[in-house]
C-alpha cells in the first residue's frame, strides 16, 4: 500500500503533471479562441470540430516539447490525440451527470469533468503517447 501511496504522490505531485495541467488551461484557451476564429468562415459545429483539432495538436507540441521532452513525430501525434478518446468520454458523461440528472451548473460540471479527466488522460499520455520516456 505504501508503494502504490509513493507512486500516486510521484506522479500526481510532480513537475510533469503541473506543466501538463497548465497546458491544459492554455488549451482549453485555445481551443475556446480556435472555435471562435473558425466559426468566421465555417459553419459553427464544422469550427467546434477544426477549433478543437488546431488546439490539440498545439496541446500535443507544448506537452512533447515542454513536459515529456520528445521529439514530434506523425505517430506519437496520433498516439496522443487516441488518448484524449477516453477524456471525451469522461467529460460526455459527468457533464451529462452533473447538468441534466444533479441540476448543476455548466460551468461547475464543466470543472468537475476536468478535474476527473485529467489525470487519467495524464496517465493515459504518458503510459501510451509518450511511452518509452523514462
Amino acid at each position: 500500500m505504501e508503494k502504490k501511496l509513493k507512486m500516486f504522490f510521484k506522479t500526481f505531485f510532480s513537475v510533469k503533471f503541473l506543466g501538463f495541467c497548465l497546458i491544459g488551461i492554455i488549451n482549453t484557451f485555445n481551443s475556446a479562441f480556435f472555435s471562435w476564429l473558425t466559426h468566421l468562415f465555417l459553419q459553427e459545429n464544422l469550427a467546434a470540430v477544426c477549433g478543437y483539432i488546431i488546439s490539440l495538436a498545439i496541446n500535443y507540441t507544448l506537452n512533447s516539447i515542454l513536459v515529456f521532452k520528445k521529439k514530434l513525430s506523425l505517430r506519437s501525434f496520433f498516439r496522443f490525440a487516441l488518448s484524449y478518446i477516453p477524456n471525451f468520454i469522461i467529460y460526455f458523461l459527468i457533464t451529462f451527470l452533473t447538468i441534466n440528472t444533479l441540476n448543476f451548473s455548466q460551468f461547475i460540471g464543466t470543472v468537475i469533468a476536468a478535474m476527473a479527466g485529467g489525470p487519467v488522460t495524464f496517465i493515459i499520455i504518458k503510459l501510451y503517447a509518450f511511452k518509452n520516456n523514462e
